[in-house]
């Protein structure tokens, strides 16, 4: 099976080869990296949730047993106000506002402190802390658990040790501290426990307590429904004999103003001759009659004035017209203003007869003066006349005036009184209303104050508990196994955000700016039965996808030496066991069963592992016998039984040929003398990371593959390998991704995953372990 990946060897390599690399794709987060993330931590998210249900049973088993006990008690119809006088609806259910108070009460601490009373729970030490515990430190209780008895003695052993550095040892009768707080420490202790439940629009509530003791429980759970009962009759009860004391009370203050004010309407009503009765009163008439004068009174005195001013006009004007007041057309008026005329006209013809100066013209002017002023003294009359009229309209509405207004303040101060008057009347009225409505609440509240019902009522006693309430073997242990789950998924993915290893080929290929040349895949095993070495699966199965990915590496690593006959690959890593060794013995496997002279040198001399792994036995000369002139190249090599165009070079344990001869010229002349003699040399080089010898190889190689493990190597150290080289001058450099399951290749759902497999496994059936 070829196994170079379809967009990594040359398709891919222009682009690795420009100056400006592409930029990282974002990595993204699906099904199938979900599916390969569970497949990577299976083990691990098993383990968590093993271990959290496992967890999660011990404490169901040990923890302390938890016993519910619950009663149930039924709000009644809302209880009117006992000084309310409406009537209250019948069947009324209590609204949410009810509820919620009555649910309040029981659990506030006025009523919890009468419970503590009632029940004496003050002497508990379950309850009361402050007392010495029933078994001393908690350590001694036989029925709990192991987990039981070390949560106590944890609990204990701080307590004690705060106990002596205070100087304060156990409490007794005489050192516990005053009673009130230690009934507070009972009541927070009784409240803790106690749970007050309501279900929808129900009037039911549900008391619930809770206790390691199952008859405590329901002891207690009872008590409190039927104390809260008899808590709430009391309290109504006191509500209405102070209602009927306040009614009482107010009955006889109600009285005693009632008679007064009877004594003040009658005092007031002597006093000011008022009486409630407006018929009786004849000051509004003549108040009416005097404003009915008034206003006759104005006309008259309006139309004086509009007279006078008329005659006056018509007198400057000498008017004696149609529309001029009777008083300017009188006979005597008429008579002289005749006079006037004929005067005038007789002096017009005098002078036109004769002179100005004559004296029968001046005769004349005499006698019209005298007619003119006859008629001015007669108008002087006339003006004066209607002058006084004037005068006594005007005197008229002035005297009218001032008797309406002293009219209207009398009738004003008696309007006052009355107002006092009605005023009294209407609080006499107010309080008697008043009064025979306290009178008839009293007379409802009185005869049954001492009868009275309380608003709550217990519908259902607590029985004594069989199982316990917590914990719950069930819940437990499904909430375990949930927690747990979702612990597992919380730290996987946390390790997932935090990792670097290599796990995707492109997103690698883009961070070097190299080609992928093959992707190797893992060595197959079966279930505890270890897998075949790598020199066996390349040997006994030539047509296998390992055996296959080294021809598909070899036929990549010519193409890029250009094709050309002779050719030097350096195989390195940038840390150990990430499979260097294996690629180059595949590498060098495919060469040579390839037909092509191939040589496979390991210069690895620190831990020379190629020995081992290719079952080589002892070479007959060394690698030192060489370099020192003493044999031949082909003395020390070895060649491969089942490949004979295969030669290797693999120093033993027994070379004492030193790394140090890496860095002189004798590794020059070495890879001379096998480029001459060979078509490929493939050289096993150390980690790149580690020591600085591929480094120098590095420089008189062709071709460098950088072998990278899959969730193995990191995406810094792949990036500093490849700088490296790249940094010393090297060759042209692609990697090759080792240990990698070629069943993840596909890109999609599990459905196309399964496929893909399918389709593989066509090719190498026969093949397939």
């Amino acid at each position: 099976m070829s196994l170079v990946d379809e967009n990594s060897v040359w398709n891919r390599l222009g682009p690795f080869l420009q100056e400006s690399p592409e930029p990282l794709e974002e990595r993204t987060f699906g099904a199938r990296e979900l599916y390969s993330l569970f497949r990577r931590r299976l083990l691990l998210i098993v383990a968590i949730v093993i271990a959290g249900t496992a967890l999660a049973l011990i404490a169901a088993v040990e923890l302390p047993k938890t016993y519910t006990a619950r009663s149930m008690i039924v709000v009644e119809t809302d209880d009117p106000n006992p000084l309310d006088t409406t009537q209250a609806q019948p069947n009324q259910q209590p609204d949410k506002s009810r509820m919620d108070t009555e649910a309040d009460l029981i659990a506030s601490r006025v009523f919890a402190s009468l419970v503590v009373d009632r029940l004496d729970l003050i002497q508990d030490p379950d309850f009361n802390t402050y007392l010495p515990p029933a078994a001393a430190g908690g350590t001694s209780d036989s029925s709990g658990g192991v987990l039981s008895q070390a949560v106590g003695l944890i609990v204990w052993i701080p307590q004690k040790l705060f106990s002596l550095v205070a100087g304060s040892g156990p409490q007794d009768a005489t050192s516990l501290p005053p009673k009130d707080v230690q009934q507070d420490r009972a009541i927070s202790a009784y409240l803790a426990n106690l749970s007050v439940d309501r279900s929808g629009e129900s009037a039911a509530m549900t008391i619930s307590f809770f206790n390691d003791d199952a008859a405590t429980a329901a002891k207690i759970a009872n008590a409190t429904a039927r104390l809260f009962v008899e808590w709430s009759r009391d309290n109504k009860r006191q509500d209405i004999k102070d209602a009927v004391g306040f009614l009482r009370q107010q009955s006889t203050e109600l009285a005693s103003r009632i008679a007064a004010i009877e004594g003040q309407i009658a005092k007031y009503a002597t006093e000011h001759g008022v009486s409630s009765d407006p018929r009786d009163d004849l000051l509004r008439a003549s108040i009416q009659q005097a404003n009915e004068q008034l206003s006759t009174a104005r006309g008259e005195y309006t139309q004086a004035q509009a007279r006078l001013a008329q005659v006056r006009l018509a007198a400057k004007n000498g008017d004696t017209g149609a529309g001029v007041d009777p008083l300017l057309t009188s006979d005597f008026l008429t008579s002289l203003r005749n006079d006037e005329a004929t005067a005038m006209r007789d002096r017009a013809q005098l002078a036109g007869n004769y002179g100005r100066n004559h004296p029968l013209v001046q005769e004349a002017d005499a006698k019209v003066a005298a007619v003119r002023a006859m008629i001015s003294q007669e108008m002087l009359r006339t003006i004066a006349v209607l002058e006084n009229d004037v005068r006594v309209d005007e005197g008229r509405v002035n005297q009218l005036v001032k008797s309406l207004d002293a009219s209207n303040e009398e009738l004003r101060q008696r309007s006052l009184a009355e107002a006092k008057l009605r005023e009294l009347n209407n609080n006499l009225a107010t309080e008697q209303k008043l009064y025979d409505l306290v009178s008839g609440k009293l007379g409802s509240l009185d005869p049954f104050s001492e009868a009275v019902e309380p608003g709550v009522r217990t519908v259902s006693t607590a029985e004594i508990p069989t199982s316990p309430s917590f914990p719950k073997l069930r819940l437990m242990l499904a909430g375990g196994l949930a927690a747990s789950l979702v612990l597992a998924l919380i730290l996987v993915l946390t390790l997932e955000s935090m990792e670097v290893r290599i796990r995707d080929l492109r997103r690698a290929s883009k961070l070097i700016r190299a080609p992928l040349l093959a992707s190797i895949p893992r060595l197959p095993q079966k279930f505890l039965r270890p897998g075949l070495p790598p020199l066996e699966t390349l040997l006994s199965r030539p047509r296998s996808a390992f055996s296959d990915a080294f021809r598909s590496l070899y036929n990549a690593c010519t193409r890029m030496n250009g094709g050309r006959s002779k050719h030097v690959v350096l195989v390195s890593s940038g840390l150990p066991q990430e499979g260097k060794t294996t690629t180059a013995m595949g590498l060098a496997m495919a060469a040579g069963m390839d037909g092509a002279l191939t040589a496979l040198i390991d210069l690895d001399l620190r831990t020379r592992s190629l020995h081992t792994a290719m079952e080589l036995g002892s070479a007959s000369r060394t690698l030192g016998d060489y370099l020192q002139g003493d044999c031949a190249l082909a003395e020390i090599v070895q060649t491969l039984p089942d490949i004979p165009q295969l030669d290797v070079l693999a120093p033993s344990a027994d070379d004492q040929t030193l790394p140090e001869f890496l860095n002189s010229g004798q590794l020059t002349k070495l890879l001379e003398a096998f480029r001459l003699e060979y078509d490929v040399v493939i050289i096993d080089a150390p980690p790149v990371l580690v020591v600085e010898d591929a480094i120098r190889i590095a420089a008189s190689v062709d071709t460098i593959v950088v072998v990278a493990a899959f969730d193995s190597t990191t995406q810094e150290a792949l990036s500093q390998v490849v700088e490296r080289l790249r940094f010393a001058g090297g060759p042209s450099i692609g990697w090759v991704f080792n240990r990698v399951d070629p069943f993840q290749q596909a890109r999609g759902a599990l459905r196309k995953a399964y496929m893909r497999r399918q389709q593989i496994r066509r090719y190498f059936f026969a093949d397939s372990p």
